[in-house]
């Protein structure tokens, strides 16, 4: 696996999509559901958790739902929702394959309205790589976004003279 070359394509796909230096999570989901054209509805979940699928993400016809592990960390949630909108922006969708473990996470839902689906898991896949690579710098953009919200100097010279 080429390393390398899977963060320089998660960097382009960074790049293509002009984040900007304001970035917010939710500016971020505006910014994407702009991009495709429908809604993304981010839910958390009782059902997932650690040991499990942590996140999901379901392509339906007019919107895009991200689901993510009801976790008492605020930074993992973000983590979980990033490495979600990561596959979207990278398009990672597959057919689902398997409509039990939707009907167990959502019984509401009808299979047949769910076009696509993608589950994030523990997985070291060239995609879950790219994905989480890609998630890392919208989380950096995040940090950095809300340091110069704080007025924190982004250097050592600037903190300590």
């Amino acid at each position: 696996m080429d390393m390398e070359a899977l963060r320089t394509e998660a960097s382009a796909a960074f790049r293509a999509l002009d984040v900007p230096q304001d970035l917010t999570i939710d500016g971020l989901r505006e910014l994407l559901e702009e991009d495709r054209g429908k809604k993304i509805v981010v839910r958390s979940v009782k059902g997932l958790g650690p040991n499990q699928v942590s996140g999901l993400w379901f392509s339906l016809p007019d919107t895009d739902l991200v689901l993510h592990a009801d976790t008492v960390s605020p930074l993992h949630r973000e983590q979980i929702i990033l490495h979600e909108f990561a596959h979207i922006v990278l398009g990672h969708e597959r057919l689902m394959e398997d409509g039990r473990h939707l009907a167990s996470l959502l019984p509401d839902l009808k299979p047949s309205m769910v076009s696509r689906c993608l589950a994030r898991c523990q997985r070291q896949s060239p995609p879950e790589i790219v994905a989480e690579s890609l998630a890392d710098l919208f989380a950096d953009a995040l940090a950095q976004a809300r340091r110069a919200e704080r007025g924190e100097p982004l250097n050592f010279r600037g903190v300590f003279g």
